[in-house]
This record gives C-alpha cells, sequence and structure tokens, in this order.
C-alpha cells in the first residue's frame, strides 16, 4: 500500500534523507547530488516509483509539470546511477558481519502492457534465448510477461546494526511498532540492501545471465574482502513467492562452480539432490552422500503458523566433499533432515559450502540456523520493493530505468538502515525460535527425548 503524507513526520524525514543522501551522492556534481535527495524524499513519501507521484510528494512551489520535466530530464544522466550503487555497496558494507549471510535475490520487473520502453524482454519465467535484432518494443511474440530482469544482493544479519557515523542521528529517531506483525527497523536490523544489476537481455552489453550475476557477485567480494557467506538457494524450491525467480536459479546451476573456482568466496548453497560431487575420490550425488551422512546433532524448532508454535526436531551433520570440476579446493555437504516446509510436511536440506564444517554442534548450527531464514530474507526484500511498487515505473529510457532502480535501490537502504518510519513488513521468521533446544540425534529404534 503506497505511504502518504501523513504516514510520515516530515521534519524527521527531510533530516534524515538530506543527510544520508549527502553520502550516496558523494561524486555526483550538484544538480544530480539534489536529484539523488528529491527521488528519495519523493520515494518514500509516496511510495511510487512514478515521476508524476514523487513530483507531487515534493510538493515544490511550481507547476507539477515543471518539477516532473526536471526530474526526467536529471534522471537520464547516466554516472547517476553508477555512482549511487557505488556508495550504497560501500556504505553497506560497513555495517556486514563475517558471518552475515549475503542472500543473492532474482526477479523480474514486470511491465506485461508496455510497447515502447527500450530493450523489453520476456521475463525470466520464459526460455528466452533468442535475442531480437531490434530495441525499442521488440519482444518475443508469446504474449507472457515481459519486462526487465534484477539481480540483487542483500545481507541479512539477525544481529546487525546501523552504520557507524549515523548511530548517534538514528538513535534520536522515533522508532514504534504498530502491532505483533511489524518490526522497527532500529530495534531489528537484519536487512541491509547492498548491490544489485538491472538488465535486458536485448540490451547491447548482455552477455547472459551468468555473467551479470557473477559480475556483481564479484563486485559485492571484493569491496567486503571476505566478510560474509553468500547464499543462494538452486534446490527444488519449498517456498513460492510471487516475484522470485524460480526457472531463472534453475538455469544459474553452476553457479557454485563459478563461486568455487572463478571468484574463491564464502558461499552456502542449497543443492539439489541429483547435484554432482566426489567424496574421497569417488563420484557421488548430493542425495547419495546426504542419506549416508551422520546426523549426530539435533534441536527443536517451531514453526509459527496460524497462531500456534509447531515444534519440530531436526538434525543434521556434515561430510567433506569436492566438486568434480574443481576438485582443488574443500568443500563440506551439511545435511539437514527434517526440516519444517510451509505445509508442514518434513523435508531435507543439502547445503553445499566453504566454511569448514568440523564435527562439531557449535560450529555446524550457526550455518544451519542462518540459512533456514534464506526464505523469510528473499521475502522481506520482496516486501521492501514491494512499498514502491517497482513494476508501476513509466520510464521509456534503458538508463533513465537503470537510474531509477539504483535510486530504488538507495531508498530500500535508506528505509533498512534508519528508523523514524516503522518498517511495516513481515519479518518473522520460519522456523521460530524459543531458545533452541540443543540435543544429540536419537536414532529412530529409540524413542525421542522431545516430549
Amino acid at each position: 500500500m503506497a505511504n502518504t503524507a501523513a504516514d510520515f513526520d516530515l521534519d524527521l524525514l527531510h533530516p534524515k534523507v538530506q543527510a544520508i543522501g549527502a553520502t550516496l551522492s558523494a561524486g555526483l556534481g550538484k544538480v544530480a547530488s539534489r536529484l539523488v535527495v528529491d527521488m528519495l524524499t519523493g520515494m518514500l513519501v509516496s511510495g511510487s516509483v512514478r515521476l508524476t507521484e514523487i513530483a507531487r510528494a515534493l510538493d515544490e512551489s511550481i507547476p507539477l509539470h515543471s518539477t516532473h520535466k526536471r526530474l526526467s530530464r536529471n534522471l537520464g544522466n547516466p554516472r547517476i546511477g553508477a555512482v549511487v550503487r557505488d556508495n550504497v555497496l560501500n556504505a553497506g558494507a560497513r555495517t556486514v558481519r563475517d558471518d552475515a549471510l549475503l542472500v543473492i535475490d532474482v526477479f523480474d520487473v514486470v511491465k506485461q502492457y508496455a510497447e515502447k520502453m527500450e530493450y523489453l524482454a520476456a521475463s525470466s519465467t520464459a526460455d528466452d534465448t533468442a535475442r531480437p535484432p531490434g530495441g525499442v518494443g521488440d519482444m518475443q511474440g508469446d504474449g507472457g510477461e515481459r519486462g526487465y530482469r534484477v539481480c540483487e544482493i542483500f545481507a541479512w544479519d539477525l544481529d546487525g546494526g546501523p552504520i557507524p557515523d549515523f548511530a548517534e542521528f538514528a538513535e534520536r529517531m522515533p522508532s514504534e511498532t504498530g502491532g505483533a506483525e511489524e518490526l522497527s527497523a532500529w530495534n531489528n536490523l537484519v536487512l541491509t540492501p547492498l548491490a544489485h544489476t538491472l538488465y535486458s537481455p536485448h540490451a547491447p552489453d548482455y552477455r547472459s545471465d551468468m555473467d551479470e550475476v557473477v559480475g556483481l557477485l564479484s563486485r559485492v567480494d571484493a569491496v567486503l574482502e571476505g566478510r560474509g557467506i553468500f547464499a543462494i538457494d538452486i534446490g527444488d524450491f519449498p517456498v513460492r513467492l510471487r516475484r522470485h525467480s524460480y526457472q531463472l536459479l534453475a538455469r544459474l546451476r553452476e553457479l557454485p562452480e563459478v563461486l568455487t573456482a572463478e571468484i574463491r568466496c564464502r558461499y552456502a548453497a542449497r543443492i539439489p539432490g541429483d547435484y554432482p560431487l566426489l567424496h574421497g575420490n569417488s563420484p557421488t550425488t548430493a542425495r547419495e552422500l546426504g542419506d549416508s551422512c551422520d546426523t549426530p546433532y539435533g534441536v527443536t524448532v517451531y514453526k509459527y503458523q496460524d497462531n500456534v508454535d509447531f515444534g519440530m526436531f531436526v538434525h543434521f551433520g556434515a561430510v567433506p566433499v569436492r566438486l568434480p570440476a574443481c576438485p582443488d579446493r574443500p568443500l563440506w555437504l551439511v545435511a539437514v533432515k527434517g526440516i519444517p516446509s510451509a505445509d508442514l510436511s518434513v523435508s531435507d536440506f543439502l547445503i553445499l559450502t566453504t566454511e569448514p564444517m568440523p564435527r562439531n554442534r557449535k560450529v555446524i548450527w550457526p550455518l544451519v540456523w542462518r540459512f533456514l531464514s534464506y526464505w523469510d530474507a528473499v521475502r522481506t526484500n520482496q516486501e521492501v520493493k514491494d512499498q514502491f511498487d517497482f513494476d508501476d515505473v513509466r520510464v521509456l529510457t534503458y538508463d533513465r530505468l537503470r537510474n531509477l532502480g539504483a535510486l530504488v535501490l538507495a531508498a530500500a537502504y535508506v528505509e533498512s538502515q534508519w528508523p523514524g518510519i516503522t518498517f511495516r513488513t513481515s519479518m518473522h521468521r520460519e522456523p521460530r525460535s524459543r531458545s533452541p533446544r540443543l540435543l544429540r540425534h536419537t536414532p529412530p529404534d529409540q524413542p525421542s527425548p522431545i516430549p
């Protein structure tokens, strides 16, 4: 639901946006810096990416058309998006702790009925391999959804905090929750937008989805200098979300190999059962190894559904593995059994990770616990984007669209890092913990210690 000016204390919002806008626009000229601040203010007040609504929210003492024209003209500056993206990443990187998850989210900006927007392409739900020769409005004639593709990386940290330079200012901001389903960004800071790339398969500089994703991963990893663990789910997708692109992730099946051999970063990836692995010198699959993996450690977790906490006992263990394509780097397969899924049925997780996983519950469990909140992280990120209704964007040129995407990322960063506006999104996590009981897994032929 779009916000209105009445939802905000504008006396607090304006200095807040002015302060962070100065950081995110550093390196731009006076005109472009003013545009960044105006766009952030307008999007936060209106809850929209339409330039008309942003202009109306600014409420300048000139005709609305003049404000709209100024915003549209200045938004065409290609440097704006590049500078804002770099500044968001550099600022956000300062909050990322060593064990935070760096979640990879891929989704579409859907423009079903647009005809004249530049480089429109079939959504990632289609097998979009053919590239038409034209630019504006060229589409495959399949009648399906069309628009643009986005890969975004954000930090998901259950114990995070605001950027140091703004902590004192942030504490002066009111941060009240209005109900059980609301969680203040100040009191429970967990999501920090870091970087994204918005692209089209029909744009001249496009090579492949893998190149776009790997390029973004490399940029983030270089700035973070090894802090954080990249997290991605290319498994069988136990949760279905409206915006998240499962089809695109399925086509990124080789991403763990790229992360292992080329980027050589830290990661945790949920993989499908048929994923090929090496155990010792013997080829095997993730499912075969997971079935035979000893899972000696157990935890009772609680899934909150329909106002009831459902207690479920999960057990886990790890075994050293390698990838056939890059056998020089040691990896570990973490087998997690008995995971409560959305319908409360039981499923298994197979997590391939670079993190050393010795036979120690205190080492394995933190990674498992963080990865259990992966889909809550993706869901929360989608809720943030839905605040601005990004699918309702109305610009025509590709440069303006990419600049606007960078500004939406910056607005989400303002929302997540700065209190004063209640973060209205469901941020309860599944499974929901009530001080998990750490137990040793009981074999099936023995009675369970869980009452």
